[in-house]
């Protein structure tokens, strides 16, 4: 099967947030469809895909050889963006993780590069990342606005009763403010009411009733849960 065809709703979502590029950083590449989608498209002239376990990054490997596609990529047996020279005009694609591993991440690859303004920690900033957790999203946007990542755009695919909420970042070094529910529900998808935005609050308006038992924070947003519908 191409590539071109090969990808779920999830990941044709995650496909769908990625700007056109130099270099895409596929971290945790697992089988490979998503970095050799990025490569036929055009969407990237190169991939640098990475999977912290062997096994996957050989799935991988043989994945974008059997496409053709092993002169435009290097795949790396690695944890995160471990030994990845981030650049500005790259877009680092993380896709299936949990939240607070994506926290980990990115947090890590900061703390151990220089970006180009002045030398400073942190990442290059024009960096755009495109994640998709899947948990801890509270943690996720909450780390991403206090490092002073902007979120630019959310969408939320579907796949059966599973929601996958997926975001196009960018670093600029500035920190902001979110709310609480901004930071549950993301603010693009509130501000825009992003496709499958109905069913996904009816979901997460449920999480928020279980949720509430033990955070006054899912309390208070059920309090004026109207405004969200």
């Amino acid at each position: 099967m191409n590539a071109l065809s090969a990808l779920s709703e999830r990941l044709s979502t995650v496909a769908s947030l990625i700007p056109s590029c130099e270099i895409v950083v596929d971290v945790g590449s697992d089988h490979g469809k998503l970095s050799a989608w990025c490569l036929q498209s055009g969407r990237c002239k190169r991939i640098v895909a990475t999977d912290i376990h062997k096994l996957p990054a050989e799935r991988t490997r043989e994945k974008l050889f059997v496409e053709g596609l092993s002169e435009q990529s290097e795949v790396r047996v690695a944890d995160g963006l471990s030994g990845v020279e981030l650049q500005s005009d790259m877009t680092v694609v993380i896709a299936g993780m949990g939240g607070l591993e994506i926290c980990k991440i990115l947090r890590e690859a900061m703390d151990s590069c220089e970006n180009t303004a002045g030398g400073k920690k942190g990442f290059p900033v024009g960096v755009t990342l495109v994640l998709q957790p899947q948990r801890s999203l509270y943690e996720v946007r909450e780390f991403l606005s206090e490092m002073g990542f902007l979120i630019k755009e959310e969408k939320i695919a579907r796949e059966e009763k599973h929601f996958y909420p997926v975001m196009q970042v960018e670093y600029t070094e500035k920190p902001y403010a979110l709310s609480d529910d901004e930071k549950f529900f993301g603010p693009f998808i509130l501000e825009k009411r992003v496709e499958n935005y109905g069913a996904y609050m009816e979901h997460e308006h449920n999480v928020m009733k279980k949720r509430a038992l033990g955070d006054k924070r899912c309390e208070e947003i059920l309090k004026k849960w109207e405004k969200y519908v």
